[in-house]
């Protein structure tokens, strides 16, 4: 019989579960004898009315308390992007005993990397457009112009991300809080437990020499998709679900 294995999924910034897109239901597909929780981060999707934490010490006490796989103690995997990895990172450190393994993708953080690499200057003027970005279209071109470099995947996954975002509208004053997290939020000089780095040589978000700079201070190895964008679970679903070991 085939143990069962459970996974906490973790979006990044301004991302809700809906944003998974077909991945989510990929990876089920992939595990079906596993069980998944796809949780939001207070403040984006189904969450967008609450207030986003300023700490990523205080998105892991939120998320924590909303877990099933916490209120049970049972162990766990989580795949996260970007934030979603920090607050991983970070839920690791404090609770090492309930994460079995993460799969980080995407990441940065300020002790191995400086801040323009952690969000490129070219993505300032479009990312300062979105505060005036009322049209849930226009909000979702933008960032999916921005994190997906697969033409052919960015509009097949755009129609049912334009719904998820005019249902569950993302605050601007939440994506400041936790943009202050994010950049506050320094990663521990040794990984806390078993982790898997994944990044991307495409990525036009964060920098892909963050992920590598990660790798080489925990002495790890990274998997480094060839093109794909921020968001690789959009761009190429495939690939990730095989690094998905």
């Amino acid at each position: 019989m085939q143990n069962t294995n459970r996974w906490i999924l973790l979006r990044g910034l301004a991302r809700g579960r809906g944003h998974w897109g077909s991945f989510a239901t990929e990876i089920q597909k992939k595990f079906p004898n596993d069980q998944f929780e796809f949780l939001d981060l207070k403040g984006n999707g189904e969450r967008f009315a609450e207030k986003s934490p300023l700490t990523v010490a205080e998105f892991v006490k939120d998320l924590r308390e909303r877990s099933q796989f916490v209120k049970e103690k049972v162990p766990f995997k989580v795949l996260s992007v970007s934030l979603g990895a920090m607050i991983t990172v970070e839920w690791m450190r404090q609770y090492p005993h309930e994460i079995e393994k993460a799969f980080l993708v995407c990441t940065s953080s300020s002790s191995f990397s400086p801040f323009y690499d952690r969000f490129m200057l070219h993505n300032y003027l479009p990312s300062l457009s979105l505060t005036f970005a009322k049209d849930p279209a226009r909000w979702e071109k933008t960032i999916l112009g921005m994190v997906v470099n697969n033409h052919e995947r960015r509009e097949a996954e755009m129609p049912a991300m334009i719904e998820y975002s005019r249902e569950n509208p993302m605050q601007v004053l939440n994506v400041v809080r936790q943009l202050k997290a994010a950049a506050s939020y320094s990663f521990p000089k040794e990984a806390p437990g078993d982790i898997q780095l994944i990044g991307s040589h495409g990525d036009r978000l964060v920098n892909p020499s963050c992920t590598p700079n990660i790798a080489q201070a925990w002495n790890l190895k990274a998997a480094m998709h060839p093109w794909a964008g921020h968001d690789i679970p959009v761009d190429d679903p495939k690939w990730l679900l095989e690094h998905l070991l």
